[in-house]
């Protein structure tokens, strides 16, 4: 009956668009680092295999929300690939035309050569086309227009009524954004979930430039603190994942890196067996269980090892974890943690970004920590 129960306290878990399922701790393929898992167990052995709750110490994310990221962006629109151009040579009969600049940066218009416009305001492209055309127009002066802007766009994407890409037209505030993407899929006043795909606002990220912008989307939302209400700027991404979400993610040096989905409780043995296990340089005595988002986040440091050959009892995982399998050697937990975090939620926001777009394909990541 013991060993019955044991049984029944594996996940079912495989990864997005797998064809099988997870294997168990007994038939998974170890690498040359691991000694096999002897299956005979004694009763003893059996109760020390039931998952354990990691145990997780609170880690202090040192960066800080600038207060500039409040202030609307400064300066004129800048033009860029995709942006349609309104043009017409002034008190000129049929010389108005809409033109697209291409992916390239250039900019044709009428008998001008091409101008690379771009990053080039409206002043400066009208000031390049009427030279331009000088030798055909008299003292021409060239009227210049933004008709369409497609080249400074962020992404929205997850729990949002209209999820996608947005253009950025005007100074626009991160409200106005979840405003624009038609607000969030929410849950009752009472915090009990009324839809089972609501936002979870502990876990939303917003990410620029590769960098982490610590926005406390909780505070935003549901407390209105307009101290959290940044500009977006074109290239943000905005990922606002699932209150209920019934899947983690097993990231750094393992086979098949990305979103691990269960049907059941999942551990942190069969979370990286659906991700094929880790690679035979990885560090498994040392892996990240990272939990609580980014802004108040919890680590637990994990002998993987010592759980594979049945030393240590496994670990239950809940949906959000990121397990994290190190290729480095590290020594100062915070600041590793700390870069695991914002690679972690870059690997994400690529992932999702990747599924939205019909995509496939995994968002592996392998920082270097070094000895740091």
């Amino acid at each position: 009956m013991l060993a019955f129960a044991v049984l029944m306290l594996s996940s079912c878990i495989h990864l997005k668009q797998a064809d099988r399922e997870f294997r168990t701790p007994d038939d998974f393929a170890y690498n040359a680092n691991f000694d096999a898992v002897n299956p005979a167990m004694t009763a003893e052995e059996a109760l020390q295999r039931i998952p354990k709750d990691p145990k997780f110490e609170k880690l202090k994310v040192r960066k800080k929300l600038d207060r500039s990221l409040l202030q609307p962006p400064s300066g004129p629109y800048r033009v860029g690939p995709g942006d349609e151009l309104d043009i017409e040579v002034a008190e000129m009969k049929d010389t108005r035309t809409r033109t697209k600049v291409m992916p390239d940066g250039m900019l044709y218009y009428d008998v001008a050569k091409g101008i690379d416009v771009r990053g080039k305001t409206i002043t400066e492209i009208s000031t390049l086309l009427s030279k331009a055309l000088e030798k055909d127009y008299v003292q021409p002066v060239v009227t210049v227009n933004v008709a369409k802007a497609d080249s400074q766009r962020f992404w929205m994407l997850g729990q949002v009524q209209k999820p996608g890409a947005y253009p950025i037209t005007k100074p626009t505030t991160l409200i106005a954004a979840l405003s624009e993407g038609g607000g969030l899929l929410a849950h009752t006043e009472s915090n009990e979930v009324n839809n089972p795909e609501a936002a979870d606002l502990e876990r939303a990220i917003l990410i620029r430039n590769g960098d982490l912008i610590p926005v406390d989307f909780s505070r935003l939302v549901e407390q209105g603190d307009m101290s959290q209400n940044v500009y977006v700027r074109s290239g943000d991404y905005i990922f606002l994942p699932s209150l209920t979400t019934r899947s983690c993610y097993v990231l750094g040096h393992v086979n098949k890196p990305g979103p691990v989905y269960f049907e059941k409780g999942a551990t942190l043995v069969s979370a990286v067996a659906a991700a094929g296990g880790p690679q035979m340089e990885a560090i498994v005595t040392k892996v990240l269980i990272l939990r609580g988002g980014t802004l108040r986040p919890q680590v637990a440091v994990v002998n993987l090892r010592s759980i594979l050959k049945g030393q240590e009892a496994d670990l239950r995982l809940e949906g959000g974890d990121i397990v994290w399998v190190p290729r480095s050697p590290w020594s100062k937990l915070e600041d590793y943690a700390e870069a695991v975090l914002i690679t972690a939620a870059q690997a994400i926001a690529v992932q999702e970004g990747l599924g939205a777009l019909g995509a496939t394909g995994s968002a592996g990541v392998t920082i270097t920590a070094g000895g740091r």
